[in-house]
């Protein structure tokens, strides 16, 4: 320890020290170097949070008002300056505003037209025990044969898929064009969140849970970015 400490000495506060190889000699400055940057920046950081702090503590303590920027001079209405505002609209803006609900219109329309050429496939086989109504039941009941088979209506990504005391085992499959099908009151879920199904593949088992039921069967909706839609008019024995 001693021959150690007497080394460093020796080679960092004599001229020895010049002996030593160029390339030792540039990794220490660069090293040096580096350092002093690094307390430079972190003196700075602790600088702007003392200040921070201060302007914080004088706001608490009432020293400073929150709004104080936004005060205005209180002779500047007493001067009687007029302030001209102007409240016209471009030709630019008027344009800009023009495309902009004509691309909403389009897109709904083109909505609609996929909605018409839509068929789904149907998620069980059954009868209808409670149809569509807004904004009451934003879908539809489908009584089936016990522990029938889920299918997802079309291919997707699962969104949801878990229980809670009202609907039961609920899971939610977000399609293409924005469209989002529901299932709930499932005896069990096959499927977990971020699971990719395909058209008429099986995600769970009619059953009775959850407390909005009386029976079991399948409470299905169908929502799309303009609300909800009647899923009669996509399932093949809504026809």
């Amino acid at each position: 320890m001693f021959i150690f400490f007497l080394s460093y000495f020796i080679f960092s506060y004599t001229p020895v020290g010049y002996l030593l190889p160029e390339n030792i000699k540039n990794r220490n400055k660069q090293k040096i170097e580096k350092a002093a940057i690094r307390v430079d920046e972190l003196e700075k950081k602790i600088n702007k949070q003392s200040h921070y702090i201060q302007n914080l503590q004088k706001v608490i303590l009432g020293e400073t008002s929150i709004d104080s920027i936004y005060e205005i001079n209180k002779n500047f209405y007493d001067n009687n300056i007029e302030i001209d505002v102007d409240t016209s609209i471009s030709q630019a803006e008027q344009l800009l505003d023009k495309n902009i609900k004509q691309s909403a219109v389009n897109k709904e329309a083109d909505q609609r037209r996929y909605f018409d050429q839509l068929f789904l496939f149907d998620p069980v086989v059954g009868e209808i025990s409670q149809k569509f109504r807004i904004p009451n039941h934003a879908g539809v009941d489908v009584v089936t044969k016990k522990d029938a088979p889920i299918k997802s209506c079309l291919s997707g990504v699962v969104l949801h898929s878990s229980y809670n005391s009202e609907d039961g085992h609920t899971i939610i499959i977000s399609h293409e064009n924005e469209i989002i099908s529901v299932y709930k009151h499932a005896k069990t879920t096959n499927v977990e969140v971020g699971d990719r199904v395909k058209i008429g593949e099986t995600i769970g088992i009619v059953g009775n849970t959850g407390d909005r039921t009386s029976g079991p069967h399948l409470h299905f909706e169908l929502w799309s970015d303009i609300g909800p839609l009647d899923p009669l008019d996509y399932f093949s024995f809504g026809q």
